[in-house]
């Protein structure tokens, strides 16, 4: 089980890989009435809601597979390891650095060697894991905040996207942003970039199990190469990732605005296999609390980022963001200045959250937080306007052709399989099975829901 972004959904992929290395089958958690024998979370933290849903899925797991030995990793496993291990019927906690030796916990638990293979872990395992009930906790000792100054580990990679028709690639690890608000810092390790020849590989590997869309991602994607010198940036990627046959699609995941590359719209606009669409959190539209949250930049070079990356791709371009209402101290005419923003700008689509008090965090302890109902008022005027925006972009794309890949998914009234834009617009299209995993072009026709329906030839 995966909860939280998409760096989480690839480390779990990619210990997946490691289990299926090792004999496991995978089952699915929804459909599946057999009995698991190991049980696998990868947690979030990002919210204390976050954890709470932890703790429900770790529980429930328990319950439904009470012979499962079941492993917890993830955020939550290092932002409060204490909590996790005082849940009976967890056999083994493990941080985001030791994901990386997964296999050599996969060894311990089926008992193929009497120690740790790495030595430096024989200090930090408490037990062992031989028996099922009740399970003996095995654990690695808690990251303390002061680990902010260790790097992340990566693990050797993934080889395929599973049932999913695009896949992702994780090219750096690691946030020293250290944004008011957020946990992550201290629970992901110092921003680190994975080395390029290793990311290269890996490319080469997913493209030749079939699948023909890459979507790159990280916890800091634009920090990319800061910590080796800036000799290389996240657009170096992709004129090493461009030509590799039979990857037909390249995206970004989250790019932080204040560490975009200056150039990389224009590098990317040179590459027709980059995808015209870009997810830039802005959390809010107010300068003032942009400095409360310590994130950076302006709303100005907000703009002026957005400004040139539609010069760059034109007018179809997707710009999605994050919104953040709801932050201490943030007064109805910043929540005005955020909406007249958001509007400004145009998204394409908006995810809005509403702040929620982190422990450990600095705007934990700040006054003026915001009670649970203004937020919560805030927070539907905040949805309205990005279903507004959404559907007026939606609209503007009506009778244009795409490029669509199509997913072994069926949705909608009609259950008729489904896919992306180029820019990222969810369509649905009435398409034969041998549609599955192929790019088709198609033309936008009319809005369903929060899809558009579209006509193909095929």
């Amino acid at each position: 089980m995966t909860m939280g972004c998409k760096v989480n959904q690839y480390d779990t992929q990619s210990m997946r890989e490691t289990l299926q290395r090792n004999g496991y089958t995978i089952l699915d958690n929804e459909n599946s009435r057999q009995q698991a024998d190991l049980y696998l979370i990868n947690t979030c933290t990002v919210t204390n809601v976050a954890d709470q849903k932890a703790r429900q899925a770790i529980r429930r797991a328990i319950r439904q597979h009470p012979n499962a030995k079941v492993l917890v990793t993830g955020c939550y496993a290092e932002s409060d390891r204490e909590a996790i291990e005082e849940i009976p019927g967890v056999a083994f906690v493990f941080g985001n650095r030791e994901k990386a030796d997964f296999q050599d916990y996969l060894d311990i638990l089926k008992s193929k060697t009497s120690a740790p293979p790495v030595p430096t872990q024989a200090e930090r395992i408490k037990a062992t894991a031989e028996t099922h009930t009740p399970s003996p906790l095995l654990s690695i000792e808690p990251v303390q905040h002061d680990a902010i100054r260790e790097h992340a580990r990566f693990s050797k990679g993934v080889s395929d996207a599973g049932k999913r028709t695009r896949a992702l690639i994780k090219v750096q690890d690691g946030c020293s942003a250290f944004c008011t608000y957020c946990i992550i810092p201290y629970v992901r390790g110092r921003m680190t970039s994975r080395p390029l020849s290793d990311i290269v590989q890996e490319a080469q590997r997913i493209a030749d199990s079939g699948i023909k869309e890459i979507v790159i991602t990280g916890v800091h994607l634009g920090a990319y190469g800061m910590d080796t010198g800036r000799d290389r940036d996240i657009a170096d990627i992709l004129e090493h990732i461009h030509d590799i046959e039979g990857i037909e699609r390249i995206r970004f995941s989250s790019i932080e605005p204040m560490y975009f590359p200056d150039t990389l719209g224009e590098r990317m606009a040179v590459f027709p296999k980059c995808m015209p669409h870009f997810h830039l959190p802005l959390q809010a539209g107010s300068d003032e609390v942009l400095r409360q949250m310590r994130r950076r930049y302006t709303t100005a070079e907000f703009a002026h980022l957005v400004e040139n990356l539609r010069c760059v791709f034109g007018d179809d371009v997707g710009i999605t963001t994050d919104i953040m209402v709801g932050f201490p101290g943030e007064t109805d005419a910043h929540f005005e200045a955020s909406c007249q923003f958001v509007e400004a700008i145009g998204f394409s689509q908006l995810h809005v959250f509403r702040y929620s008090p982190r422990k450990g965090t600095p705007a934990a302890t700040y006054s003026g937080q915001v009670s649970p109902h203004v937020s919560a008022a805030r927070s539907q005027a905040m949805i309205a306007l990005g279903e507004r925006l959404n559907t007026a972009f939606r609209q503007r794309m009506l009778g244009k052709q795409k490029a669509v890949l199509i997913e072994a998914s069926r949705e909608g009234e009609n259950n008729l399989l489904a896919g992306f834009t180029d820019n990222y617009l969810r369509v649905l299209v009435d398409a034969p099975e041998r549609a599955i995993s192929q790019i088709q072009r198609v033309t936008l026709g009319s809005l369903e829901g929060d899809y558009i329906a579209a006509a193909c030839e095929f």
